[in-house]
């Protein structure tokens, strides 16, 4: 059994180093490819790619002259295609920066709007045999150009130069009116007022949410506190004598399991009565977990609450801060940017989030229905409902990394920063601690077939090669014991490979006593049969007793005398008192009945004996 476990505990950590070293080799997939010869693709070289603010169309590449109020689109220059922008032929302007000087020119059109008295005149003039669209207005007395209009513009839009010239010259004409009339003095104290209006209305909703979560805040504290109280009363052995006489202050059970009735001092009467009263414990056990989970649940809503009003609070901020730039007219140029990068950024959040808070929902309700399972023993369901609690972190710990992480890549796509290099990084960094750290793979490993395997829990007292004590602290990596002298011990759970549990389920003392020949012995064996029965019929010992003792008879003869063997089968952790008390016992009754305690034999030579021998 023992070679078994070792070879099952072998194969997982070969399985999971190997698929480590799996995800790490895909990973570095893309520097892998840098060793290949260079293929003239978009991804090897950006030269023969259009910069991402250009649309190409054959022989033709068109650039958007956009608004220097809120950033929409008001037409399209167009210039002949660059196939390559490292070499760009004489006398040929991409179209990129003939875009941008447009685009410069309408800023400092908006900026000499502020301080004109009388909304500036757009007009066409002819520069070279080609249409030009100039700006006048009474700061300068020279008009500034703000675009020539070329063949491939005509071309491409399919109009004439001055038709398009005259197109042009009408939306510029209605972008400038609209400059002006959103920078006279009347509209911007307009616009200041709606944004001061905005944030007050901002201000006074944060302070609201801020006194609901401060609300949740302490009904979440209280629950909390009986939940911890709830989670130990259900941990808790319900067959200890010190569980029956707790007050329900201690434990927040049911009253039934914290009265302290009498209990008869003679033995319960036939099966069915300790049937019944086994059904009936459970029954209370199982209810002391539904009301846990109960609590659980009371507890998810509060703080599902408070992750509510969180984002609420955060998308109450962003439409307000949203608004507010769409009004000003020095900001509106952000609006449509405010809309789009940072709002997929928040549903990404806002959706890991979740997806968060569901997932660990979802291994609470698991565990839950693996603890109140009506088909587990009593001893075992108490054993899960110690240990779900590790597993359950450990299982929400795990979903939590593998969520952020995807939200991680996710984010770093949204703002074009090549994840794969920042895989391929990353998996050289793995690969490198993996090799380093295979003994933590290996503790974590181990801890995961500790609890999944219930080889021992927080509460039991195990022995680990040379070192035992109680089990004080389990985690995936580590094991903490407390021994009798008071010494902590940690132990990584990679060099745990045999371990002996004296407290799962039940315990036993093996009681053992050589008694000397000249004793009767049937006489020895009924002394520790009436013994072991005074002993189960006592009120204060029977709970600790879960069978009836065992007088095995006669297990060994020796030169030191008989070996009588008795077996006491009791509650977890209980063998110890029962083995002192019983011990006591016995060593009582044997003087009262002149039993004698074996002892080694020992034959006397004399001197004279030996001569004669030796003559014969």
């Amino acid at each position: 059994m023992v070679s078994f476990q070792r070879v099952q505990r072998l194969t997982i950590q070969f399985g999971v180093i190997s698929l480590i070293t799996i995800v790490l080799v895909l990973g570095w997939g893309a520097i892998a490819q840098s060793q290949l010869p260079a293929l003239p693709s978009g991804a090897a070289n950006n030269a023969f790619n259009p910069p991402a603010d250009v649309s190409r169309h054959g022989e033709y590449e068109t650039a958007a002259i956009k608004s220097p109020l809120d950033g929409q689109k008001l037409f399209e220059v167009t210039s002949p295609t660059i196939l390559n922008r490292d070499k760009i032929p004489d006398g040929l302007l991409p179209v990129e920066v003939r875009a941008e000087e447009v685009n410069e020119r309408l800023w400092r059109v908006l900026y000499r709007t502020f301080s004109a008295k009388q909304t500036s005149v757009v007009t066409i003039a002819t520069l070279n045999n080609r249409p030009i669209i100039q700006i006048s207005d009474d700061q300068s007395s020279r008009p500034i150009r703000l675009v020539t209009v070329t063949e491939p513009d005509a071309d491409f839009n399919g109009k004439t130069l001055t038709e398009l010239a005259q197109a042009w010259q009408a939306i510029l004409q209605t972008e400038v009116a609209q400059f002006k009339q959103l920078t006279t003095p009347e509209v911007v104290r307009q616009r200041l007022g709606q944004a001061l209006q905005i944030l007050l209305g901002l201000l006074v909703a944060s302070v609201i949410i801020w006194f609901l979560r401060r609300l949740l805040t302490r009904r979440q504290q209280t629950l909390e506190r009986q939940y911890q109280a709830q989670l130990a009363a259900s941990t808790m052995p319900l067959t200890n004598t010190d569980a029956k006489k707790a007050q329900p202050s201690e434990l927040t059970v049911p009253s039934e399991l914290t009265q302290s009735e009498p209990i008869p001092s003679e033995p319960i009467a036939g099966e069915d009565t300790k049937a019944r009263e086994m059904a009936d414990v459970r029954s209370r056990f199982l209810a002391t977990l539904q009301h846990q989970f109960s609590v659980k649940r009371r507890l998810e809503i509060d703080k599902f609450l408070q992750w509510a009003l969180f984002w609420i609070l955060i998308l109450m901020w962003y439409i307000g801060i949203a608004r507010i730039i769409s009004i000003i007219p020095l900001l509106m140029r952000w609006s449509n940017y405010i809309w789009a990068t940072p709002l997929a950024l928040i549903a990404i959040w806002f959706g890991i989030s979740l997806a968060i808070r569901i997932s660990r929902s979802f291994i609470d309700r698991l565990l839950h229905s693996w603890k109140i399972s009506p088909l587990t023993p009593l001893a075992e369901a108490q054993r899960i409902a110690l240990r779900s609690t590790t597993i359950a972190e450990a299982l929400k710990g795990l979903a939590t990394f593998v969520l952020i992480a995807i939200g991680i890549i996710w984010t770093l796509g949204l703002f074009n920063v090549p994840t794969s290099s920042i895989l391929a990084g990353g998996a050289i960094v793995g690969l490198a601690i993996s090799f380093g750290s295979q003994s933590l793979i290996k503790d974590l490993v181990n801890g995961c077939l500790i609890l999944i395997e219930d080889q021992f829990a927080v509460g039991d007292v195990i022995k680990i090669g040379e070192k035992s004590g109680l089990v004080e602290n389990l985690n995936l990596r580590v094991t903490q014991l407390r021994n009798g002298e008071g010494q902590l011990i940690t132990i990584p759970n990679s060099t745990i490979t045999d371990v002996s549990n004296l407290t799962r389920l039940w315990s036993r003392v093996d009681f053992s006593i050589v008694v000397a020949y000249e004793n009767d012995p049937k006489q020895v064996l009924e002394v520790l049969r009436q013994v072991s029965q005074e002993l189960y019929s006592e009120t204060a010992w029977r709970d600790r007793l879960l069978e009836s003792p065992e007088v095995l008879g006669i297990d060994d003869l020796s030169h030191t005398g008989m070996l009588v063997r008795v077996w006491l089968k009791t509650a977890p952790m209980q063998q110890w008192s029962v083995g002192r008390e019983f011990r006591l016992r016995v060593r009582q009754a044997f003087e009262a009945n002149n039993i004698a305690i074996g002892k080694p034999q020992s034959i006397t030579y004399s001197m004279n004996s030996t001569k004669a021998l030796l003559q014969d």
